[in-house]
């Protein structure tokens, strides 16, 4: 039995099959869903084109295209003001009113109709109530708290977004102060809102020199909840807490406190409110100088007093002092008078007995001195006679020694042990140098002379 043949449909028939069944179960249905954007383009015509995707533990479920129509988005942002635009961002979780869409050529896209900005407040809500959780239960919310309140802080490294108008009131308030302090301040600039905020600020804080200031603040115009959830992030919670030095906020807000207000050292609603905080604390410091210099000069005061009264006191002691001491001097005169006039006489005394036994020896010293010079002079002669015997012994002995030297020097001594003298003329001749040939030689020997001419010179060279 010949196979009938398989029915072949056409892709516009499938598509429009697809369509049709689509429309048929679902209809003009709204649906609320839950899904994170993956990738997100807002066109020049006003279109926003999306990537919706679930996923868990960084696996990917399920993956849709996305579209919100010019009419709509500017629908949904009168609804919900300018929030919108923060929260469509790249990896921000949302709850969309949505309507299903499939198109023969451009496929299946959701339709999105509408946002439900509470799901996200309260997303960011939970989140924060987890952070601080954990933050307490390691005892990190008390940890800045630890720190000395400072007398004053004039070393400040300031993070805020550069040239925003929080940054430029918050310096201009303490440039401008009534009191003319002057506080150094460094700018470290950051973003203070977006999704990289929170770790840019992060690797800020790590990086700032610690050792050139006394405080970090963290400032920011304000905003909605959104808008400072940055400073919700746990890590740089985290890194505020344990932080070297304290670290004070402006962030801004009215009424709801971030976890980084409630991790710093000090908060404070505002930036114009910090900046007030500082000169208030030197307001104080100089307000307890000034008492301390009161008390100071009261002190001083009341000392110069008690010496004024030592001064007259003394000033009456002075009075009578001199004729006491001249009394007391005249007395001391006179005892030293007295006893200088006993020493006189004992010292007096004391040399006569001194000179009596000086003239005494001095009769009989001349007398001891001549005898012993005598006998000193006795021996000397016989010490001169024994050496002059020795020395002329020694001398004769040595000119007997010379003269057996000379004897063996002499030309005949050196003749008869086999040398011989030759002579140029009357020039004794001890080098070829002296020499060439045909000159005529004199060689003495012991027993007579040798007369000889030369025929050739060889030098030893």
């Amino acid at each position: 039995m010949a196979q009938k043949p398989a029915k072949v449909y056409s892709l516009l028939a499938l598509s429009q099959s697809i369509s049709n069944l689509i429309h048929s179960k679902i209809g003009q249905e709204h649906l609320w869903l839950k899904a994170e954007i993956a990738q997100i383009k807002i066109a020049a015509s006003g279109h926003c084109y999306l990537e919706l995707v679930q996923e868990r533990n960084g696996q990917r479920l399920a993956s849709m295209q996305a579209v919100i129509w010019a009419l709509d988005f500017e629908h949904i942002q009168q609804k919900h003001g300018s929030e919108v635009r923060k929260l469509l961002s790249q990896g921000q979780e949302l709850v969309v009113k949505v309507m299903l869409d499939y198109h023969p050529v451009y496929g299946l896209k959701l339709l999105i109709k509408d946002l439900d900005l509470n799901f996200v407040l309260g997303e960011l809500e939970r989140r924060k109530r987890a952070t601080l959780e954990s933050l307490k239960n390691e005892g990190l919310l008390q940890k800045q708290k630890g720190f000395e309140e400072a007398l004053v802080w004039q070393r400040i490294a300031v993070l805020s977004s550069e040239g925003a108008a929080a940054y430029e009131d918050f310096i201009q308030h303490l440039k401008e102060n009534e009191f003319g302090y002057r506080i150094h301040t460094d700018l470290y600039p950051v973003p203070v809102q977006g999704v990289m905020a929170a770790s840019k600020i992060n690797a800020c804080l790590k990086a700032i020199p610690i050792d050139q200031y006394d405080l970090v603040v963290i400032i920011r115009g304000g905003g909605s909840a959104l808008d400072l959830d940055c400073f919700n992030d746990e890590d740089l919670a985290r890194s505020a807490a344990n932080f070297p030095m304290p670290i004070q906020t402006g962030i801004g807000h009215e009424s709801d406190w971030t976890v980084l207000d409630l991790v710093a050292y000090k908060a404070h609603k505002t930036p114009t409110a910090l900046a007030d905080h500082l000169l208030d604390k030197m307001s104080a410091f100089e307000l307890k100088l000034k008492q301390m210099a009161d008390l100071m000069q009261r002190k001083i005061q009341e000392s110069l007093k008690l010496e004024d009264q030592k001064l007259l006191r003394y000033k009456e002691n002075l009075q009578l002092l001199p004729i006491n001491h001249i009394q007391r001097q005249r007395g001391s005169i006179h005892n030293t008078a007295s006893l200088m006039v006993r020493l006189s006489a004992d010292g007096l005394r004391s040399h006569e007995r001194i000179l009596k036994m000086f003239q005494m020896q001095i009769v009989d010293l001349p007398k001891n001195l001549i005898r012993r010079t005598k006998d000193q002079l006795k021996e000397f002669q016989s010490n001169l006679n024994r050496q002059g015997n020795w020395q002329m012994d020694r001398l004769q002995k040595d000119l007997l020694n010379l003269q057996e030297r000379l004897e063996l020097l002499k030309p005949e001594r050196t003749l008869e042990r086999g040398y011989s003298i030759t002579r140029k003329g009357n020039v004794s001749i001890n080098s070829v140098n002296q020499l060439q040939a045909g000159d005529t030689l004199e060689t003495q020997l012991k027993d007579g002379l040798i007369e000889s001419k030369i025929i050739k010179v060889k030098s030893n060279e």
